[in-house]
């Protein structure tokens, strides 16, 4: 098993490319949540429950959260006129059959306008303040994730992408045949945690002796075998390193 620049399977990758995902997602959702609680909140305040009608439908494509494959459904499309001549209009319901949504065509149905804006949805205000009841939890999770957002940012266009691509630019400086490819590190110090860090005293490309903190990652498993090897292989590049090493499976 390739240990440093040529390992290209490396399991916190995985974790930091799906927290980074799930992160992104919830971030977006909770703030969506947000401006849908701020909506509300000026509904609650200016809103004014009217009548409208179902005047028209419209279809739309559903994809399954689970499935690859779509489907089409049809929602009604309702219309409210103002007394001073603005129209509101949305849409309400949603049905698997054209003829199921169309049958409502002509229906009355309650909905809440704002004038200030010319925003409105169907419900009521009452309906409207009990969903209310959860805007302060969305506005802490939609902090939360953005917090942690912009940790998992860090750590994936830095550890993932950045370190893939250095290592990248030095093993294509090794296979280039420069002099100085692969040297001799001594490996001086392994501080472990959840990823464990190795400094390793070597010469860079002038001569001159470097001891340095590895910028990669390592498992507890791969740091304890760079440890006990105390000598290692890796490949100095400009003003850093990068460390050339197998592990047997059974190590």
């Amino acid at each position: 098993m390739d240990i440093g620049i040529k390992n290209k399977y490396i399991i916190y990758q995985i974790f930091i490319d799906a927290a980074f995902a799930i992160c992104v997602v919830l971030t977006v959702v909770f703030w969506i949540w947000c401006y849908s609680d701020y909506n509300n909140n000026q509904l609650l305040k200016n809103g004014i429950e009217v009548e409208a009608e179902i005047v028209d439908v419209r279809e739309i494509d559903i994809s399954p959260g689970d499935s690859q494959t779509t489907r089409r459904a049809w929602e009604c499309i309702y219309l409210y006129v103002a007394p001073d001549g603005k129209e509101y209009s949305g849409w309400v319901g949603q049905f698997s059959q054209k003829q199921d949504a169309v049958e409502h065509i002509g229906d009355k149905v309650t909905i809440v306008i704002d004038p200030t804006d010319g925003y409105s949805t169907y419900g009521t205000l009452a309906s409207i303040a009990l969903r209310q009841k959860n805007n302060n939890t969305h506005l802490i999770l939609a902090c939360v994730f953005t917090g942690l957002l912009c940790i998992a940012a860090y750590l994936f266009f830095y550890r993932v992408v950045y370190r893939n691509k250095l290592n990248a630019k030095i093993l294509k400086h090794l296979n280039c045949g420069y002099i100085n490819g692969i040297k001799q590190g001594e490996v001086t110090k392994v501080v472990k945690w959840i990823v464990c860090y190795v400094k390793v005293k070597y010469q860079d490309e002038n001569g001159a002796t470097r001891e340095k903190w590895a910028r990669s990652w390592f498992t507890h498993k791969e740091a304890k075998f760079l440890q006990q090897k105390k000598t290692i292989n890796i490949v100095p590049y400009k003003n850093t390193y990068g460390i050339l090493e197998e592990m047997s499976i059974s190590k």
